[in-house]
């Protein structure tokens, strides 16, 4: 019966050795995945600074994926979004960016980004209704145009039989004239032979 006490005890001890042991592996883990943050945001923010776009993209959803719902996955998907504004970035895709900024702050609506990210939304999006706009103005300006050309036809067209009835009533003018200076004649060989 003594040595059960013992036994126990040594259990205890081995257990919250391997207690230990993992808790050391896991923040081992955890130091590791921090690291890999650290060195792929500091690679996204200087592949930016070069114009490699493409890169740096990768580099910030590699934080993203490493991090998942913790931070600093919202300053990567911020940083996202800001590429695929980046006037140089030949692949330039607002639509993207709204989708990168509208993750910051609804999967991070604490985040020091989130209202930054909302901003960037509200502007992407108003420019789209401009450019909507914009373009709805042109194909009413263009509709008006072509409106205008035919109207300014139609007149030329109008011109053109107005001048052709004047040219008419010229002839019917000659021809009348013409028929009283015959009638005129008429009358005065009537005339002289009646004499």
């Amino acid at each position: 019966m003594g040595g059960k006490p013992v036994r126990t005890r040594q259990q205890i001890y081995f257990c919250l050795a391997l207690l230990i042991f993992f808790s050391s592996c896991s923040l081992i883990d955890d130091l590791e995945r921090q690291r890999e943050v650290r060195e792929a945001l500091a690679s996204g923010d200087q592949l930016l600074s070069r114009g490699d776009y493409a890169g740096s993209l990768k580099a910030f959803e590699s934080v993203a994926e490493i991090a998942r719902d913790q931070a600093p996955a919202d300053a990567a998907w911020y940083k996202m979004g800001l590429i695929h504004l980046h006037p140089r970035n030949p692949k330039k895709d607002p639509h993207q960016a709204i989708g990168s900024f509208s993750r910051v702050f609804s999967r991070f609506p604490e985040s020091s980004w989130a209202e930054q990210a909302k901003i960037w939304v509200g502007v992407l999006n108003e420019a789209e209704e401009s450019t909507r706009d914009l373009a709805r103005s042109k194909e009413t300006i263009e509709a008006s145009r072509q409106e205008a050309e035919r109207n300014r036809q139609a007149l030329e067209k109008s011109k053109q039989e107005i001048e052709k009835s004047h040219q008419e009533i010229e002839r019917a003018k000659q021809i009348i004239e013409k028929s009283r200076q015959v009638d005129i004649e008429i009358e005065e060989k009537q005339r002289v032979r009646g004499r």
